[in-house]
């Protein structure tokens, strides 16, 4: 078998292996795929993203986006897809859409990633008290658990390991 016979064989599955829609991380589907999505930090009041039900929009802060993912990067998409569980759900229920993004994350390509870099990112923050939030490590705790649900069979997306016990002799 020569070169350019493996080479003309190859190429094909190659260039539709590359061109083929790759899905890395969690997208807006359904009725939510129509969500108008703004960048403008003035509308956000500082925050990293916000939502308003009607028209249904999500808006985000790219500045303070920039920021976190420099931080704990991948914890920033966290953030949008609990913007986009306000408008699935209707609500401004904080707890309801934590649990809601927890719950599409721990379902879509790469959720794991995200779900851990927001659980991460608000076990490392002040535990300052929020009447919508809670503390932080709660806030942490309610994604960690609502993921859990999602995906019952699955590993925990953060479970802490035992430490290996010593055997003695």
């Amino acid at each position: 078998m020569n070169r350019r016979f493996v080479a003309a064989a190859v190429t094909p599955v190659l260039l539709l292996v590359l061109c083929a829609p790759v899905r890395a991380q969690w997208t807006p589907t359904g009725p939510l795929a129509s969500v108008l999505v703004v960048r403008d930090c003035n509308e956000t009041g500082g925050d990293v993203a916000v939502s308003r039900l009607d028209p249904p929009t999500v808006y985000l802060c790219e500045n303070v986006v920039r920021l976190i993912r420099k931080k704990d990067p991948g914890a920033e998409h966290f953030y949008f897809v609990h913007e986009f569980g306000h408008i699935a759900l209707a609500t401004s229920d904080e707890a309801a859409a934590d649990c809601w993004a927890a719950r599409e994350l721990a379902n879509a390509p790469h959720g794991g990633r995200y779900l851990r870099a927001a659980i991460d990112h608000f076990r490392r923050r002040p535990d300052e008290y929020s009447r919508r939030y809670g503390t932080p490590n709660e806030r942490a705790e309610r994604i960690r658990s609502c993921a859990e649900e999602a995906r019952p069979d699955d590993d925990a997306i953060d479970r802490p390991v035992a430490p290996a016990r010593r055997s003695r002799r």
